[in-house]
């Protein structure tokens, strides 16, 4: 069996997908061939000295990719060993929306302040001719770095901390981390709608210009007083992403 050595992240991850992700590099590196299992969940408690529970995430945590196959009484299955083309976001929870953007990386490309025509100044609760903050980039997905979409992020100035990192491009994306926690999120509004890919993203995400393309924009609220915490847009080039979510009658 493979020896498992977890890798160190530049920001703490759970345990379960820290075991996890080095699982998927180990998968990608040709360590674990087609059609070989990985380490059972018994396998993974014994290595790590973890519960059966967090064994388990991890393996599940891999199952998400599209790399393996989980069947059960059989193992886990390789079944790739490239990430497949199409990214597919499991949500429902804020946790596992947040986890997303942690488990990419976010290359920010600029950072500035704009002034809200009418339909932004909707967006972000504000009224025309105010001014927000906006930083914009390229998401990758961290195993085999290809571009997922094209993000902007928009928020209202608040004079804080948050607001000097946002107008740095170097600070940007760990303020945008330090404003989404989860603890302090409220609700999240998410509209998603089909468009075409305009010309300067399309270039910066290797895809064809107006082409078909997803939209996603979702409106972060604060837990303790409802106000917006920021506005952010995402573009996805067609057959890069899918969502999925699982809903429950009411009880």
């Amino acid at each position: 069996m493979t020896k498992i050595k977890s890798l160190a992240t530049k920001h703490t991850l759970p345990k379960y997908q820290d075991i996890g992700e080095t699982l998927i590099r180990q998968i990608l590196a040709g360590e674990y061939a087609l059609n070989t299992l990985l380490p059972t969940e018994k396998q993974l408690c014994e290595q790590f000295s973890i519960s059966r529970h967090t064994a388990r995430e991890a393996l599940r945590h891999v199952e998400k990719t599209g790399l393996v196959e989980r069947k059960q009484g059989s193992g886990t299955l390789v079944k790739r060993s490239t990430m497949p083309e199409q990214i597919n976001q499991f949500i429902n929870s804020v946790k596992d929306l947040l986890a997303f953007g942690q488990n990419t990386r976010f290359e920010v490309q600029v950072s500035d302040m704009i002034t809200l025509d009418e339909q932004m100044a909707e967006l972000l609760d504000s009224v025309t001719g105010q001014e927000c903050i906006h930083i914009g980039g390229v998401r990758f997905e961290p195993h085999d770095k290809k571009p997922i979409c094209y993000s902007n992020i928009y928020r209202r100035p608040h004079q804080d901390e948050v607001d000097e990192k946002l107008k740095d491009t170097k600070t940007a994306i760990y303020a945008v981390i330090e404003a989404l926690d989860d603890k302090k999120i409220g609700k999240i509004e998410q509209q998603i709608s089909a468009c075409l890919l305009p010309e300067p993203l399309a270039s910066q995400l290797g895809a064809t210009a107006d082409s078909a393309a997803m939209k996603i924009t979702r409106r972060y609220y604060s837990l303790s007083d409802d106000d917006l915490i920021l506005v952010a847009q995402s573009i996805y080039p067609a057959k890069r992403f899918s969502f999925t979510s699982v809903l429950y009658p009411n009880k």
